[in-house]
């Protein structure tokens, strides 16, 4: 039976560390003052002055980056009502003619009217009734442009209403999500910046007392979405910053997940983006033909820098080499990665189905003592498998009834890894050893399990109970 191999890809999740308690002594303070210490210190302190001054270098590029985003409309010195009245009905009048309109003419109008209405605004900025009507023309705008593809447009459609409208974090995150979607890095820190004012907007609106109450939701899915577009423009600090502030915005338990699917991606090798987007899209290439992926991933490894991240890639690569019908390599690869990271389940696992199915292959080509050796390799393994592949031995080695009942007890040890026909057939398999060996008392006990295994198999059945 040969065992399907399943792709470990990296999900994104957060890696948590508990702080330990600090090892240090001082003559005249007790262990819970120290302790105190060192707890202010951790909060008061940067851990990474370099990290952080990089850090706040970057913000403050954000916050121009923001304002040169985010112009402040034109308003008049002197307040006009009357011209501003004229150009309100004037735009009203335009959009009555909007709904008969063609699709070509009704732009236009859309146009025009938004003209208008905004010379409105600059004639009387307090009209909230004219800067309502100016939102929705621009809105209205900004989605035909967005579903004609004209997506430069899009953008100065939306600049304009934000420009009118400062004060909206829901308008900042329409032109977000507009930069957001030309998916460059210039457009991307762009979003993230505009992610981060509509973010600090929403939070002063309820400390300058406009709402009274944090939109939890609004806030998380601003950070989560700056800290993404920072990752698309590979600024891992700048991301990673972003999701810590979501993080004080989660809510539910699959906010929770994604925050620490994210950390785990952002965290991928250091904050190597470039190389995880590059791991990403050879994952992807392998689901489709694992033989495209072989030579990225050889290359990739020379790029990744840290242990944990080249196993992985490592790991991916054996996978894709099996997959491939380069199976010796896979597997010697495996032992390698068996070898340096035995703790790590997966690895063992994958190694178990490498060495399992091998057996299995050569056992057919007629290369039983190939066959053995793999099999005894799976069975040192502390994986599902391994039970199975002792089981395997022991059966082969019928002939040395001293081996095949050491590797049947093997199996035996660590039968909750079997399925409940295998167990079955390994006790009647031990009671047939011991009855070869003319032990005839253990025997009869493996017998006695057997016959009240298959007593449970009748009665699951719904059979009648043989006496």
């Amino acid at each position: 039976m040969l065992f399907i191999l399943a792709s470990a890809c990296s999900t994104r999740q957060i890696i948590t560390e508990v702080p330990s308690t600090p090892k240090i002594e001082l003559s005249g303070v007790d262990s819970l003052r120290i302790v105190i210490a060192h707890q202010l210190v951790e909060e008061s302190f940067a851990k990474d002055v370099v990290k952080a001054a990089q850090l706040a270098k970057e913000a403050q590029e954000l916050t121009v980056l923001a304002d040169q985003l985010l112009q402040p409309a034109l308003i008049s010195s002197d307040r006009d009502t009357v011209h501003a009245l004229e150009s309100f009905h004037a735009g009203a009048e335009i959009l009555q003619k909007f709904s008969e309109a063609d699709s070509v003419q009704a732009l236009e109008l859309l146009q025009e009217a938004a003209k208008k209405f905004e010379e409105a605004l600059v004639g009387d900025a307090f009209d909230d009734q004219t800067r309502e009507w100016l939102a929705r023309v621009y809105e209205t705008l900004a989605d035909r442009f967005r579903q004609s593809g004209a997506h430069t447009q899009q953008r100065q459609v939306l600049e304009r209403l934000v420009m009118w409208n400062q004060d909206r974090h829901d308008y900042i995150a329409l032109l977000a999500t507009a930069h957001e979607d030309q998916q460059d890095s210039s457009s991307s820190m762009a979003a993230g910046a505009l992610w981060g004012r509509a973010a600090q907007i929403a939070l002063d609106d309820v400390d300058l007392g406009h709402t009274e109450a944090y939109d939890s939701t609004a806030l998380f899915i601003y950070y989560v979405r700056a800290s993404r577009a920072f990752g698309m423009a590979d600024r891992s600090i700048l991301a990673m910053e972003s999701l810590q502030q979501a993080k004080k915005w989660q809510r539910t338990e699959s906010d929770q997940d994604l925050i620490q699917a994210d950390s785990i991606w952002l965290a991928w090798d250091h904050g190597n983006l470039p190389a995880r987007k590059r791991f990403d899209d050879l994952l992807n290439k392998a689901s489709l033909n694992p033989s495209n992926a072989v030579e990225g991933l050889t290359d990739l490894l020379e790029d990744v820098l840290s242990i944990e991240s080249q196993s992985e890639v490592k790991h991916q690569l054996a996978l894709v080499k099996y997959a491939s019908g380069e199976e010796n390599q896979a597997v010697e690869l495996m032992r390698q990665l068996y070898v340096e990271a035995p703790d790590q389940q997966k690895f063992t696992d994958d190694y178990a189905i490498m060495t399992y199915n091998l057996s299995q292959k050569l056992r057919h080509q007629g290369n039983l003592e190939g066959a053995l050796a793999y099999l005894l390799q799976c069975a040192s393994l502390d994986a599902q498998l391994s039970a199975r592949a002792a089981f395997d031995v022991a059966l082969l080695l019928r002939n040395n009834l001293d081996a095949a009942i050491t590797y049947a007890h093997m199996a035996e040890k660590h039968r909750d890894r079997l399925d409940h026909q295998e167990h079955t057939a390994l006790i009647q398999y031990l009671a047939e050893l011991y009855r070869r060996a003319g032990d005839r008392q253990r025997a009869r006990d493996y017998l006695n399990q057997f016959n009240d295994l298959k007593v449970g198999d009748s009665m699951d059945r719904g059979c009648p109970k043989i006496s």
